[in-house]
């Protein structure tokens, strides 16, 4: 999921090969630590959500590295 958020922005080469394995393996250890049970991935709204943390994850990670104001989305 994370590899899937963050590999077009490697491509694009808006972040390095350092900053990509700091950002997958932070958000991958959210995740790991918000998911704790693989059958949970099993149901496709459950993936669909999983995968809407990752994005913004990435997104946070991606404007701290930018400098930028993180909003946080507390709904």
């Amino acid at each position: 999921m994370v590899k899937l958020a963050l590999s077009s922005r490697y491509r694009d080469k808006e972040i390095n090969k350092e900053q990509y394995t700091d950002i997958n393996r932070d958000v991958s250890r959210k995740l790991y630590n918000m998911v704790r049970n693989a059958s949970a991935l099993a149901d496709q709204a459950e993936r669909e959500k999983f995968q809407d943390v990752a994005e913004e994850e990435v997104r946070k990670a991606l404007a701290l590295l930018a400098g930028a104001p993180v909003s946080v989305n507390l709904g």
